[in-house]
């Protein structure tokens, strides 16, 4: 009996996701997998078939990678069921390894001249929502999409706490400054607690492209010109400026900055504390840091 695999996709996906798999991208990676395959009249997978389908379109290493992994498992699987039906693809066939961009650490003037930028936008509607997204960012170290997935009622105006929801429905509370709070306030000015926080031109939730097509061109006004390895200006490098100005400050004041790395990989919803280390690279002042620790490691007199 030949499998339906398409069938047998869903069942996979279904499976996965109830055992808490997130698996963003792997629908319609499978999906057109499985579209090459029938217009080639195949009923099966073959180790060949996974490679040449993980190669295209011709991007970097890690989206081949990535492809190869979501076909490798949605194989495995259905070799499960029939080995007949797939052959078993082996790990490590496209090597990739991760390559951290370095962040574009905005300027104090600079995070200023997005904001004046964003609040001569029009319609009026559209300014203010850019406004206060950029403002957010920039003071919340938030990502973008968390910004942009809060409702109204996630605001908690007393306790001067925003609700965030981040990676793998992880919930996490986050302080906020009184006069971060009072400007939120005036945006929202009464809204339901259900509805979107930010607001779109259609007054619906704001759409990520749109809110990342919109800061493109705010940031090509105000002339902000990409620098070396870190490519051009991105909403993400809000999050970036915020962890590395958290551990710059402890560093000035002499804080513990193993102690401030652990307080922020919670604050900004790492899962890995791995992810806040990061920005210990992403300064010269915060690598002089490291260098001295490392030193004194091999001295002797580490601390």
């Amino acid at each position: 009996m030949i499998l339906d695999l398409r069938t047998v996709a869903a069942e996979h996906l279904a499976t996965r996701r109830a055992r808490g798999y997130r698996l963003a991208d792997h629908d319609w990676l499978i999906r057109s997998f499985i579209d090459g395959l029938e217009r080639r009249g195949v009923a099966t997978i073959t180790v060949a078939d996974a490679l040449a389908f993980a190669r295209l379109p011709e991007t970097d290493r890690r989206w081949h990678a990535y492809r190869l992994v979501v076909i490798r498992d949605f194989a495995r699987y259905v070799h499960s069921i029939d080995p007949a039906a797939a052959e078993l693809v082996p790990a490590g066939l496209i090597h990739s390894r991760v390559v951290r961009r370095h962040p574009y650490l905005y300027s104090d003037g600079q995070v200023e001249a997005l904001l004046c930028a964003a609040s001569a936008l029009s319609p009026r509607a559209i300014a203010a929502t850019m406004h206060t997204f950029i403002g957010l960012l920039s003071v919340s170290g938030m990502r973008s999409g968390e910004a942009i997935a809060l409702d109204v009622g996630d605001l908690d105006i007393d306790q001067q706490v925003l609700t965030v929801t981040g990676k793998y429905d992880k919930k996490r509370v986050v302080p906020l400054h009184p006069s971060v709070v009072e400007e939120l306030a005036k945006y929202l000015g009464g809204r339901g607690a259900q509805e979107p926080f930010f607001l779109g031109v259609k007054g619906g939730r704001l759409n990520a492209n749109t809110a990342r097509a919109i800061f493109r061109q705010l940031v090509n006004q105000c002339r902000l010109d990409p620098r070396p390895g870190c490519g051009t200006p991105r909403l993400h490098d809000f999050r970036h400026r915020f962890g590395v100005n958290s551990l710059v400050d402890a560093q000035r004041s002499g804080s513990d900055i193993d102690a401030r790395v652990a307080v922020l990989a919670d604050y900004l919803g790492h899962v890995d504390a791995a992810c806040t280390y990061w920005y210990l690279e992403a300064s010269p002042e915060l690598m002089a840091a490291v260098s001295e620790r490392v030193a004194a490691f091999f001295s002797g007199n580490a601390r």
